[in-house]
């Protein structure tokens, strides 16, 4: 993992969180952290930084443009945007004598190394109606979409059963939008001259490509993606 102490904003994230402790009992878990951190570039680490005191929280994990950061056990760990593919929650009904009596609801992150990353939980009554990864769902997608359009946001069966069937094909449905949205944003950066008059914007150029459907974000139905 990076020295945080190069980094204050980020070692401050971290010592409110529980702080980063690195025990022998620990160590898969650490370095696991250390290669989640190893993803980012040193440019995206320098940007982190100055987007952390703004980053907004969700459940038990803070979310920016550029990452997601949560932690494990007192092991720091970091989502860059880039690597996501999609966001959903699980919930789990805990019963005895088949009775409820609580529910744990799980936010999960899916990253094109097709691991489930589980960066958040919460507990409610057995019999609650209250779904709060709906809710934080629709916070990540508020700070993630206008970045990262690619990304599916909440649970279908139809993309449940793709990632289990064609994963590969998930990942490049994602980073197709995702690159037509960059390449778009590139076009309008760029002027175009105009014979010397005010200068005018391109147009985005149409998306010729063949492309897989995305449904609109779902509710969850507690069915979480293998």
């Amino acid at each position: 993992m990076i020295n945080l102490s190069n980094y204050p904003n980020l070692s401050t994230l971290a010592n409110s969180l529980g702080g980063v402790r690195k025990a022998a009992l620990n160590k898969k878990l650490l370095e696991k952290s250390e290669e989640s951190w190893r993803k980012l570039t040193q440019d995206e680490v320098v940007i982190l930084e100055q987007q952390v005191p703004y980053a907004r929280m969700v459940m038990n994990a803070y979310v920016t443009q550029t990452a997601i950061l949560y932690m494990t056990n007192h092991a720091l760990f970091v989502i860059p945007s880039r690597d996501i593919i999609c966001i959903y929650g699980s919930i789990t009904t805990m019963r005895m004598n088949f009775i409820p009596y609580s529910k744990n609801h799980n936010l999960f992150v899916v990253t094109r190394d097709g691991n489930s990353n589980n960066i958040g939980m919460t507990t409610t009554g057995g019999f609650s109606k209250k779904r709060p990864c709906d809710a934080a769902i629709t916070e990540l997608q508020s700070v993630l979409a206008p970045v990262k359009p690619g990304i599916f946001f909440g649970y279908s069966d139809q993309l449940a059963n793709a990632v289990k069937s064609n994963f590969a094909s998930v990942v490049a449905a994602v980073d197709q939008k995702n690159n037509l949205q960059q390449s778009n944003q590139m076009q309008y950066s760029q002027p175009v001259q105009n014979n010397g008059q005010q200068m005018q914007y391109s147009q985005p150029v149409q998306n010729n490509g063949q492309q897989m459907q995305y449904s609109q974000p779902v509710q969850n139905n507690g069915q979480p993606i293998q």
